[in-house]
């Protein structure tokens, strides 16, 4: 191997600039500059999401030390005045400068020097490259040359992507791993990051996002990422189990890797297993994604055990926001608990409660302006093929993330929603009775609709929250602008039913022998009520409790 392409001082981070170009700067240039940059730039977020975390990494253990709730209240407070600590940063990358060379003889980043395999063999860039699509190469905006090599930048992006969020499946066997069986290596589950629903708090800049999401924790001393560590070997690190902290967990060494060179190319990978992930023990040491309560793992366990929450591509962001802005479940909710259920179904970002203490404090102010960024990975077929990569985003006041009654507000609109989109579900429903058409099919449809129109919506509301929101103002402003929303779809769906619903079809009544008209006014009337009912106004007229519409 050559020595000749360090991480510290070359350019290989994508990063974004204000013009919303393109470039590349080297980890020391990331910091020194990162007030000129908006955020980084990767082929795809999770990317992104990888490279973060390893200049979150550096950022913790340049700045490691026994803190006080006051002392970290006090230094991340001169640090959000004055910029980041350059000079700790520095000196720590000075003093680890050498574990950061790509190809290293002995100590390659993120890599094994030595790997190999029995018969020579190696695994493919493709299996690296993650927005290339399993087995369909077909299906991807990379030319056949993109596949056949990598210049170095690249390739040491899809290095620290595939520890994180590398598919299952079966891997090249190495020469050394014990668990190797006739030359392969056995599924042991995705990169470290897979399973993570993550959390970034976005600012400004990429140097303010760092500032936001880096965790103080009490003592990190014992925190160390891989470059603190002897070098790996082929086989897993049993003596080093699980991380102790952000900074190992963000550099976790989930497989063994080793980089091809030919040239200044990159043109192979070989790609292994590496250190077994056992998520329900990481609880607390992942700053950037929530923790649910697990039955299952519980029941298996025989203790209480939290798992880490996911993010699901099938919905946006704001209809999952209860384990991010409250920290327990609405009055209502509390009363339906499970035995068995511990009083903590959920918690929080840790980074997220690190920032409430700031703002509590006065050093974050809480109007300031972010935005909360959800990434993750979606995987299909035995977690070993990447399905999608999940992205979304929402500005917002630091104040929603902080203050529980804006945090409840949030929630509970977007609860309001899903029953909105259910009253529009059972209209749909109530048409095709009306029409005699068949009903497979409708609610979905429906529901697609419904939450498609109201997401720009809630995304505009929820902009607009601030320290100077009034909740019982902010609550029917919302109620209004959905209900006015779903009213607008309603129509849409009346129309689509045709002139047959007008007529309409008599259909049996639930509960009884009987059978009624469902026409295209009825169901429209049934379907108005349930508005009212789901988002409940002042002005509308007085409900009727004295009969119960069928």
């Amino acid at each position: 191997m050559t020595s000749a392409f360090n991480l510290v001082d070359e350019p290989w981070i994508s990063v974004r600039t204000p013009d919303n170009d393109v470039t590349e700067v080297s980890i020391r240039d990331a910091f020194h500059r990162g007030t000129e940059f908006r955020g980084l730039a990767g082929e795809i977020p999770t990317q992104e999401a990888a490279i973060l975390r390893l200049l979150l990494a550096i950022a913790i253990r340049a700045t490691a030390r026994f803190r006080s709730d006051d002392e970290k209240v006090d230094d991340w407070g001169e640090w959000w005045q004055s910029g980041l600590p350059l000079n700790e940063i520095d000196t720590y990358l000075d003093r680890c400068h050498d574990r950061f060379n790509l190809f290293d003889n002995k100590t390659p980043f993120m890599q094994v020097a030595d790997l190999h395999t029995a018969t020579g063999k190696h695994s493919g860039l493709v299996k690296i490259i993650s927005e290339v699509p399993a087995n369909d190469r077909l299906f991807t905006t990379r030319d056949g040359a993109g596949i056949a090599s990598l210049g170095f930048a690249e390739a040491a992006r899809w290095l620290i992507h595939a520890h994180a969020f590398d598919v299952s499946g079966n891997k090249s066997g190495a020469v050394g791993d014990p668990r190797v069986k006739k030359g392969k290596g056995y599924p042991i589950g995705t990169g470290i990051s897979g399973a993570m629903g993550i959390v970034i708090v976005e600012g400004r800049s990429l140097a303010e996002t760092i500032l936001l999401n880096l965790f103080l924790q009490d003592d990190p001393q014992e925190d160390v990422p891989v470059w603190e560590r002897s070098p790996q070997t082929s086989a897993p690190d049993r003596a080093h189990p699980v991380p102790t902290g952000c900074a190992d967990l963000f550099t976790w060494q989930s497989r063994r890797i080793r980089l091809i060179v030919d040239g200044d190319r990159i043109v192979n990978v070989l790609l292994c297993n590496g250190d077994k992930v056992e998520w329900k023990y990481l609880l607390h040491n992942d700053s950037m994604t929530a923790w649910c309560f697990s039955a299952p793992q519980t029941k298996a366990a025989g203790k209480t055990v939290y798992m880490p929450r996911s993010h699901d591509s099938s919905r946006a962001m704001w209809r999952g926001l209860e384990p991010l802005l409250a920290r327990e479940p609405a009055a209502d909710d509390r009363h339906r608990k499970k035995a068995g259920e511990p009083d903590d179904l959920w918690f929080r970002p840790e980074i997220f409660e690190q920032l409430s203490a700031l703002s509590a404090d006065g050093t974050l102010p809480r109007d300031h302006m972010a935005r909360i960024r959800t990434i993750g990975m979606e995987y299909g077929s035995n977690i070993s093929v990447v399905k999608t990569t999940i992205d979304d985003a929402m500005p917002t006041s630091v104040a929603v993330i902080t203050d529980e009654q804006l945090g409840r507000l949030a929630v509970d609109s977007a609860r309001t929603a899903d029953s909105l989109v259910f009253a529009l579900q059972n209209l749909a429903t109530d048409l095709a009775a009306a029409t005699g058409s068949e009903s497979e099919g409708i609610r979905p449809r429906a529901s697609e609709m419904g939450y498609a129109a109201l997401d720009p919506a809630y995304r505009e509301w929820f902009s607009l929250l601030s320290t100077a929101t009034d909740i019982g103002a902010a609550t029917l402003s919302w109620r209004r602008r959905a209900r006015q929303v779903m009213h607008t779809v309603g129509e849409q769906l009346c129309r689509d039913a045709g002139p047959a619903a007008l007529t309409g079809h008599m259909v049996p009544v639930p509960n009884t022998e009987r059978e009624d008209l469902m026409d295209l006014a009825r169901a429209w009337q049934r379907f108005a009520a349930r508005l009212r009912t789901s988002a409940p106004l002042p002005e509308d007229p007085q409900r009727d409790t004295s009969r119960k519409e069928q």
